[in-house]
C-alpha cells in the first residue's frame, strides 16, 4: 500500500541511496519501488521514466551547490571555489557526474550555478557570450574529472595491476616518453589533478581576456 509519506523528495533521495549500491546501470523503477515498499507503477505519479528520474536526481545532487555564494574581488579565487564545490557535489554519489552528464536539467538549482558561473567570469571582464563559453568548457572539465575518477575507484586492485603489468611490457621499449611518465598516469592523486588542470583553465581564460 502507499505510504501517505511518499512524496518526489522521498523518491529522490531513496533512488541516490540506492544509487551507491548499483550505479545507475543497476538503478530501475522496479527497485526504486521495492526500496520504497510502494508498487513500480506509484512512482509515475511522480516521474514519467527513469530518463525523469534521473533529472531529478542531478538536480537534487547540485541542490545545495552555489546557495548564497560569497563573492569576493578575486573573480579567479571564486571560480576555483565553486568549481572544486561543483566537484564534491557530484564525488558525493556514486557515479553522480555520470548522472548529471547525461540530462538536461531546467530548474532552479542548475540555473543558480549556471548563473553564478557566469556572472563570476563576466567580472574578469568578460562578454555574456564569452563567459557563458567559457562556464560550459569549465564545467564539462569538471564532469570528465568526475567520471574518471568515479570510474576507476570502482575497479578492482587485482585488475588494475594487471593492467599496468600490460600497459608497462608495451611500453617500456616502444613508447619512451611515455615510459617515463608512468607514475603520473597511475597515480591516485586525483585532487591534484584536477586542481592542476583547473589552474590551467583559469590561467587560460586570463589569458583570452588580456589577448586583444
Amino acid at each position: 500500500m502507499k505510504s501517505s509519506k511518499i512524496d518526489r523528495l522521498n523518491v529522490l533521495d531513496t533512488a541516490l541511496s540506492l544509487l551507491e549500491k548499483e550505479g545507475i546501470e543497476g538503478l530501475t523503477m522496479r527497485k526504486l519501488a521495492d526500496a520504497l515498499h510502494i508498487k513500480a507503477a506509484s512512482l509515475y505519479w511522480h516521474f514519467d521514466n527513469k530518463q525523469t528520474l534521473i533529472e531529478g536526481m542531478a538536480d537534487r545532487i547540485v541542490s545545495e551547490v552555489a546557495v548564497d555564494f560569497h563573492y569576493s574581488q578575486d573573480w579567479k579565487a571564486d571560480l576555483k571555489r565553486l568549481a572544486t564545490e561543483l566537484r564534491e557535489a557530484f564525488l558525493q554519489h556514486r557515479d553522480g557526474a555520470r548522472v548529471f552528464a547525461g540530462t538536461y536539467v531546467i530548474s532552479e538549482n542548475v540555473l543558480r550555478i549556471n548563473n553564478t558561473l557566469i556572472t563570476l567570469i563576466m567580472q574578469s571582464g568578460a562578454s555574456a557570450e564569452l563567459a557563458s563559453n567559457m562556464s560550459m568548457t569549465l564545467l564539462y572539465f569538471i564532469l570528465g574529472c568526475c567520471i574518471e575518477q568515479q570510474a576507476i575507484t570502482l575497479i578492482d586492485s587485482e585488475i588494475l595491476m594487471q593492467k599496468r603489468l600490460a600497459f608497462e611490457q608495451i611500453v617500456r621499449d616502444k613508447y619512451p616518453q611515455t615510459w617515463q611518465v608512468r607514475e603520473i598516469l597511475f597515480a591516485d592523486d586525483f585532487a591534484m589533478r584536477f586542481n592542476f588542470g583547473l589552474e590551467q583553465l583559469v590561467t587560460g581564460f586570463e589569458h583570452q581576456l588580456m589577448t586583444p
